[in-house]
């Protein structure tokens, strides 16, 4: 007996929030999606604190954000630390025309994850859209020496740097993140609530002065707690 079509799973529906002025770009990313292997919800909006205010209400964090810097009323800069305070750990990646140090600097201090310049071939974004989703984070060439020159100078003098220290608790989540492992795995082998891991990400956030997961463990490998 032949099964039944209606009867097979269907993949579940992604959410991405699309934050992108220009009508045609915003176009071609949700033609892009669609492209995926994956079922995509694009949420998009033109303006910045249209897209901070739903983002504010939000239940759940989006599959991925894509955000445009140039935008009509706030800087996408605005836009990504909004993200980045609502959910520790949602990927966020800039698509953008800016190509400066100092816009490169500032998303990824605001918790960017990654940095596309819309320059590159639809295919290109697309396939850096894909390592995004696979947790690779992209950082276009002539942008990744900015990263690297900031991170040369920060680290010239790591004498002058203040200690941190960690409770007992924060650091065993600190340890359950460096190795991969998702909130509710922390709790679990933690023995703790959801919703203490929650609060010692947002304490060793605040402590490590750092907007995502991957700069937390990176930070605490400087400063040797890992």
């Amino acid at each position: 007996m032949q099964a039944n079509p209606s009867n097979e799973q269907t993949p579940p529906l992604r959410q991405l929030l699309l934050v992108e002025d220009n009508p045609l770009f915003a176009e071609q990313i949700t033609d892009a999606m669609r492209g995926l292997p994956d079922r995509w919800n694009v949420l998009e909006f033109s303006e910045g604190l249209q897209a901070k205010a739903f983002v504010g209400v939000a239940l759940k964090p989006f599959d991925l954000a894509l955000i445009d810097l140039g935008l009509p009323d706030v800087s996408g800069i605005e836009v990504i630390r909004a993200c980045r305070e609502h959910f520790a750990d949602m990927p966020i990646v800039v698509i953008s025309v800016v190509a400066s140090e100092t816009a490169v600097l500032a998303a990824i201090e605001a918790g960017a994850n990654g940095y596309i310049l819309k320059d590159e071939s639809i295919e290109e974004i697309t396939k850096g859209i894909e390592q995004v989703l696979k947790g690779v984070y992209p950082l276009s060439p002539r942008l990744a020496r900015y990263l690297f020159k900031h991170l040369s100078v920060c680290s010239e003098k790591p004498e002058e740097r203040q200690p941190v220290k960690l409770s007992p608790r924060e650091h065993e989540t600190l340890q359950g993140l460096a190795q991969g492992l998702s909130y509710e795995q922390v709790a679990e082998s933690m023995g703790v609530t959801l919703s203490t891991v929650q609060s010692n990400v947002r304490s060793l956030y605040r402590k490590l002065n750092v907007k995502s997961q991957s700069q937390a463990v990176s930070m605490a490998r400087s400063y040797q707690l890992l």
